[in-house]
């Protein structure tokens, strides 16, 4: 294994400049081996930069509740450009954050290139030459992965909604799944909580501080479980 360590960032939302920042604190830098735990885009000024930074580097990432999102609500490749309605979607470009990433993009061409991207991101990826000290590989996911860990290959129809939606969007559940070390965002914290089984990453970088106490971007090193923090710079 080339990298002995690897690197997982928290929920970007669009900040760049923050993002660009705290990769500098890497030993190296942009050539670390680097993976996203989603929401990349929405709220911040600037998601296209984000996504286009990631593509171009080559970095792994999950999908987000807000990538699910951007996919449902924002406009296919069809409708882009073509005077599209943001109203028909309000909770979406409104609360969520959605009207930020689609003013983020002036070119076509770069929007398909990315709505192909997100479109293919994975539930979550696994890591099994990253190991903890007590034999746990490394799993990266949007939320917690809980205890539905033993449905990720079940054909039920039922099994496979609730394995998603707990990924995506629901928001503290813990499980220790005795093989694997979890690492995930999703819900802002004022500090990174690393526990012997998981880690949730998710500093609330976008939010103001009436929201979140101190927002900034994290990164986790895995398995040295040394963290990263970048205060928002956007």
């Amino acid at each position: 294994m080339e990298d002995k360590q690897i690197y997982i960032i928290g929920d970007v939302h669009g900040c760049y400049k923050t993002l660009l920042a705290l990769i500098e604190q890497f030993p190296n830098k942009r050539n670390s081996k680097i993976v996203f735990v989603g929401d990349l885009i929405d709220r911040g000024a600037n998601s296209c930069e984000v996504v286009e930074f990631i593509i171009n580097n080559n970095y792994d990432c999950v999908m987000g509740n807000h990538e699910e999102l951007f996919l449902e609500y924002a406009p296919n490749k069809d409708e882009f450009g073509e005077n599209f309605n943001m109203e028909n979607s309000s909770y979406y470009f409104e609360r969520c954050g959605g009207k930020a990433t689609l003013d983020s993009y002036k070119n076509k061409e770069i929007y398909f290139k990315h709505y192909d991207f997100i479109k293919n991101l994975p539930l979550y990826l696994e890591y099994k030459d990253y190991k903890t000290s007590d034999n746990r590989y490394l799993v990266v996911s949007h939320s917690a992965i809980a205890n539905v860990w033993d449905k990720r290959d079940s054909k039920d129809k039922f099994d496979i909604e609730n394995f998603e939606n707990q990924l995506l969007y629901r928001r503290y559940k813990q499980f220790d799944n005795k093989d694997i070390f979890n690492v995930y965002g999703h819900t802002p914290r004022s500090e990174a909580k690393l526990t012997s089984f998981d880690a949730n990453v998710d500093l609330g970088c976008v939010y103001k501080k009436e929201k979140v106490i101190n927002p900034r971007l994290c990164a986790l090193e895995f398995p040295s479980m040394k963290v990263y923090v970048q205060e928002n710079l956007e």
